[in-house]
């Protein structure tokens, strides 16, 4: 294969890995706006067999973010594109096969979303501007070269690890909050609830919501052991992780 041909071949995975990258972060929010399952005639063992499901899914998930772990298969605790890409792959089929194979849970509903349908159409409407409000801040300040470098996508810069590969972020919405991407994924599913105002919809939000929570003091010690002094006085001027005066 001559250079040309290697070069169109690379543009082309490229192209092609950037719209299954994006098509899978995009799933995360797009399960939540279309809402998860729900039948009040269902058995309640399909609360186990979804909190079970979604474990399964977050241990490989966490595991693959491990610094050890990527020390160990990849031979840099920081990562490499290749491995990256592999992370990003591995994460948007498992979400989409938690998606496929998730089962519809009984419980609790609105009422109100039966009888009084105009208040039930303005709570929706009012919920979906929330969504879409919460999305922009989610990806607010990104740029197509960083979430290209975010999701791996070759020849794009490394972004968003750990290490002082990736710069650290100060200014914008993380001058207020440390994690300002979380907050706006958590209220985000906070609107998805009010539109899906039933047990299915609040287990799945809880327990994505649950993780951003717990990962952020697992993401800090990453941190504070990749840049150390940085990170600290980082800390330091900015107080609060998610919501000023709360936490």
């Amino acid at each position: 294969m001559n250079n040309q041909a290697i070069v169109a071949a690379d543009t082309l995975f490229a192209r092609a890995y950037r719209v299954f990258a994006y098509f899978g972060l995009m799933t995360v929010f797009a399960s939540q706006l279309h809402g998860f399952r729900y039948d009040d005639g269902a058995p309640a063992s399909n609360y186990l067999f979804n909190i079970a499901l979604y474990a399964v899914y977050m241990s490989v998930h966490l595991l693959m973010t491990r610094g050890w772990f990527k020390r160990t298969i990849w031979g840099n605790p920081a990562g490499t594109p290749a491995e990256r890409r592999v992370y990003i792959t591995i994460a948007v089929l498992g979400w989409l096969a938690v998606l496929v194979l998730h089962r519809p849970v009984p419980g609790p509903t609105v009422w109100f979303r039966q009888d009084w349908k105009l208040v039930s159409a303005a709570v929706d409407f009012a919920a979906l501007v929330g969504f879409l409000w919460c999305l922009l801040l989610f990806f607010q300040g990104a740029t197509r070269e960083g979430l290209d470098g975010l999701v791996g996508v070759p020849g794009a810069l490394q972004r968003y690890s750990h290490g002082p590969e990736t710069p650290l972020f100060v200014e914008g919405p993380y001058a207020k909050v440390r994690h300002p991407m979380y907050r706006a994924a958590i209220l985000a599913g906070s609107c998805s609830l009010l539109m899906h105002p039933h047990a299915g919809q609040l287990l799945w939000i809880a327990m994505l919501g649950g993780t951003f929570l717990a990962f952020i003091p697992v993401e800090e010690a990453q941190l504070l052991a990749a840049r150390g002094d940085d990170y600290r006085r980082y800390c330091e001027v900015t107080q609060y992780r998610l919501f000023r005066g709360v936490w």
